[in-house]
């Protein structure tokens, strides 16, 4: 990201989570009220879920996230969650300065956490992108949602289009970085390098959480 002035940004479709961005069930969708006042507003008729589906199944490879936990505190679930050697960082940043530092065609929001019984708002063909389910609420995440621009193309099976590098100013960005608790000091040392190269303000600290060990 440093190297670079870049984030990340995950092919929906390629994302761990199967359900990401999908629609309503039957008999719930298009039940929310701004659903039912655009629907009504511009004489837009139901074409039924099964091509709706099929046509979301496009979307949703056109479609690439970037996701931040929202806590005030550190989470020892998300280090278990989403790390897998003690060589990890967490970066942190404040959400003004996420803002100031990304393109503005970035769509950005919490995400909604609900049960299969609430719809899912379609309002934008990036709405669903922008709700999961409950199980991972314990994520409390902000989405960068950057959809695939009008001049752009992607190979659908191609493994270089399964994800994109979005310019950012990451020298802005960084406010903290937080070192797995349990990592090497010459990778700390080296973390340290890096921040002191690329972005000298951002403080550099080793996390105080052992991730917990997760059971199935």
């Amino acid at each position: 990201m440093l190297q670079n002035s870049a984030l990340y940004f995950r092919r929906a479709d390629k994302l761990s989570d199967t359900g990401e961005g999908r629609l309503s069930a039957q008999g719930i969708r298009g039940t929310l009220p701004s659903d039912v006042g655009f629907k009504t507003a511009y004489n837009i008729k139901d074409q039924g879920l099964a091509i709706d589906v099929a046509t979301h199944k496009t979307t949703r490879g056109c479609m690439f996230i970037n996701c931040w936990n929202i806590d005030d505190a550190e989470d020892a679930r998300m280090w278990a969650e989403y790390t897998t050697c003690p060589e990890s960082v967490a970066i942190s940043t404040t959400f003004e300065r996420l803002l100031a530092t990304v393109p503005a065609e970035l769509n950005v929001s919490r995400v909604k956490y609900i049960d299969d019984s609430t719809p899912r708002g379609e309002f934008f063909h990036t709405t669903p992108f922008f709700y999961k389910d409950k199980e991972f609420s314990f994520e409390k995440e902000l989405r960068l949602v950057r959809p695939l621009l009008m001049d752009e193309q992607i190979l659908v099976g191609d493994e270089k289009d399964f994800g994109k590098l979005v310019p950012v100013d990451a020298t802005r960005m960084l406010d903290r970085v937080v070192a797995n608790k349990n990592i090497p000091e010459p990778v700390l040392d080296y973390v340290r390098q890096l921040a002191t190269k690329h972005c000298d303000n951002a403080e550099v600290l080793r996390s105080a959480l052992k991730p917990q060990i997760l059971h199935a």
